[in-house]
């Protein structure tokens, strides 16, 4: 199942570079563990693309998609988050294919 995190725990908003900073730090000390992730967006109504570049794009640099993909699960969210996240998620992943066909 892997550790719940609510966001709404560690920051008052999901606004700021530094917002997701603070969550990016959560996640990747968890995944340094191998454990895997239920980031909980419980009582958030939505997010930035700032927050989620910081927080969890940024998270690609450093274990690679098909681990993110596999240890990182999104519950309580709202569909303003989901789209934010996928669009984010989706046109990241397109970017860097193209890099490395390149």
């Amino acid at each position: 199942m892997g550790s719940v995190i609510k966001v709404i725990d560690h920051v008052e908003r999901c606004y700021s570079n530094e917002d997701g900073q603070i969550i990016f730090d959560i996640i990747d000390q968890k995944f340094s563990l191998g454990e895997e992730v239920n980031l909980s967006f419980s009582g958030i109504s939505g997010v930035t693309s700032s927050f989620v570049n910081t927080a969890l794009i940024d998270l690609l640099d450093k274990y690679g998609f098909d681990f993110v993909k596999g240890h990182l699960k999104f519950i309580d969210t709202t569909k303003q988050i989901n789209t934010a996240i996928n669009d984010r998620f989706k046109f990241e992943v397109k970017k860097r294919k193209q890099l490395i066909s390149c």
